[in-house]
């Protein structure tokens, strides 16, 4: 196999890099950088003391979100990985719902128009999320306020049949019934949040 010379001219290029001291001027750039890092995380960790839990704590539970296009990749990258199977499976749908407080306007849209919601720039307001596990009867709901263009929880609620559940007995029957009729997900690593 022979390299085109611009190719060869490539690898030269980042072996050199390589075996090259960093520059003045790039240590400069690297400083800034370590810089920037090491205020965030002593930024963190001061957060992380005040709230008395780690920051993953409260997003690996979705408790917030950057903005309402945070929450539209994290749905997105959901409907990629598990969310089609759901919907071919058990008729899992998806809304979101936005109330501008400034503008007293409402949006909406389905997982399919979740891409024009990235580029959504609610200040203040309400998101709504709700799936629907069409063929179960169960509805998951999820209410964030928005503040600043960011997004924090503030309930979560599980609907069997059209009445409200204790959220966690909602989500074990949502997990009995997904193992009942997807028999290939138990003893998987997946848990039940990978299906909300």
């Amino acid at each position: 196999m022979t390299l085109a010379p611009h190719e060869i001219k490539r690898i030269l290029s980042v072996e050199e890099a390589l075996y090259t001291p960093i520059s003045e001027e790039d240590r400069q750039l690297i400083d800034q950088f370590l810089e920037l890092r090491q205020a965030y995380q002593l930024v963190t960790r001061r957060i992380e003391d005040a709230l008395q839990a780690p920051l993953d704590h409260y997003q690996q539970r979705r408790h917030f979100y950057l903005d309402v296009g945070d929450l539209a990749h994290f749905r997105m990258n959901f409907f990629e990985l598990v969310g089609h199977f759901l919907q071919n499976t058990v008729g899992l749908t998806y809304r979101l719902e936005l109330w501008d407080r400034g503008s007293h306007r409402k949006y909406s849209f389905s997982d399919q128009d979740l891409a024009a919601a990235l580029r959504d720039d609610l200040h203040t307001g309400t998101a709504v999320e709700t799936l629907v596990y069409e063929t179960l009867n169960f509805r998951l709901r999820r209410k964030f306020e928005v503040r600043g263009r960011h997004l924090y929880w503030e309930k979560s609620q599980f609907f069997v049949a059209g009445k409200e559940v204790p959220l966690t007995d909602g989500l074990m029957q949502l997990q009995c019934e997904l193992e009942e009729r997807l028999p290939g997900i138990q003893g998987t690593i997946l848990k039940i949040k990978e299906f909300t």
